[in-house]
């Protein structure tokens, strides 16, 4: 009985081109399934969509102006102050809060990300 032939690739053979965009392109992003937060940035920027300035929503919500700038630039607020916002929010978009607009944690650009 003869053992079987197996092919081997030439020592010289040319190497399969894979474009990198090519494979970019037709992979899918993988889903994040996670914990998410509030995304404080679109929070800020429809309260101020609603009519109040930067300094008028930082007087409603009792931060200093320069606070909700750090927020808005990717700071997280304590839990209190966070909740006056929130409230802002709802109260602005005549949302409830489990509506807010929130982000997977942790995930950078999405949080910078225009929907």
């Amino acid at each position: 009985m003869k053992p079987p032939v197996l092919e081997q690739m030439p020592l010289f053979a040319e190497p399969v081109r894979v474009s990198i965009a090519q494979h970019v392109l037709h992979t899918p992003a993988p889903a994040r399934s996670g914990p998410k937060r509030i995304d404080w940035f679109r929070v800020i920027t429809e309260v101020l969509r609603g009519g109040h300035s930067i300094q008028s929503a930082a007087d409603a919500i009792d931060v200093a102006r320069t606070t909700l700038i750090g927020w808005k630039q990717g700071a997280e607020p304590r839990y209190s102050e966070g909740e006056r916002l929130v409230l802002l929010w709802c109260q602005i978009s005549g949302e409830s809060r489990d509506k807010l607009p929130m982000v997977a944690a942790g995930d950078w650009w999405a949080y910078h990300s225009k929907p």
